[in-house]
């Protein structure tokens, strides 16, 4: 049997990589274990190691992973919506649809899987170089895609492009739902509106003459 091509050792560390984000979806990183995700894997646990080194770097591997592909949808959040916007009125409906789909539920579990991947970063620098390489792609799709309506002037006067996606990723990649009754509860409704006021004041005035 010949010596494993390139393309067959990238499939094998994919199959491995999946099967541990499945492992850290299931049971977390307090419970995560290697014997677990070599059986799923259909690996032995020398195998896997030889693809991973240890653990520490199975583990690494796995939550930059799933980091990028949480990043991946959230992005999409953003940037769907605004890609062929040419209007005011455009950008006004891309941001209802911005804010409709920012409140579905598993727009929440996505958000604390990504602030989970960031803890784990703090002790492990392999996981904090790849998460900020994961940071700097996204910001680079975001802005490529803001830019058209920067150009177009459709920001409100004193909004930079940068401050537009700014805003929207602290509300959209950093809201985490907080349950209960306490000093900052407000209903669906209300923050639907208060969303819906910010999204209004971002854009320009379709009557407002640009000088």
């Amino acid at each position: 049997m010949g010596a494993p091509t390139l393309l067959s050792v990238l499939m094998m560390r994919d199959k491995i990589l999946e099967a541990t984000v499945v492992e850290l979806d299931q049971h977390g990183i307090t419970q995560f274990r290697v014997k677990r995700v070599a059986a799923l894997a259909g690996v032995s646990i020398p195998l896997l190691y030889s693809y991973f080194g240890n653990r520490e770097g199975l583990m690494a591997a796995a939550i930059v992973t799933r980091y990028r592909t949480v990043m991946t949808g959230l992005v999409e959040i953003f940037t769907e919506p605004l890609k062929h916007v040419e209007t005011a009125a455009d950008l006004n409906a891309a941001l209802a649809v911005m804010i409709a789909e920012a409140q579905e539920p598993e727009r929440t579990t996505a958000r604390l899987l990504r602030l989970e991947g960031i803890s784990f970063a703090q002790h492990n620098p392999e996981v904090s170089e790849g998460i900020e390489q994961v940071k700097r792609d996204a910001s680079t799709t975001i802005m490529e895609t803001v830019q058209p309506i920067v150009d177009r002037r459709l920001l409100a006067d004193g909004m930079s492009g940068e401050a537009f996606a700014r805003i929207w990723y602290a509300l959209f990649f950093g809201q985490v739902a907080v349950e209960g009754e306490h000093a900052l509860s407000v209903s669906d409704d209300a923050w639907l509106s208060a969303l819906s006021v910010l999204a209004s004041a971002m854009v320009r005035d379709c009557a407002s003459p640009k000088v």
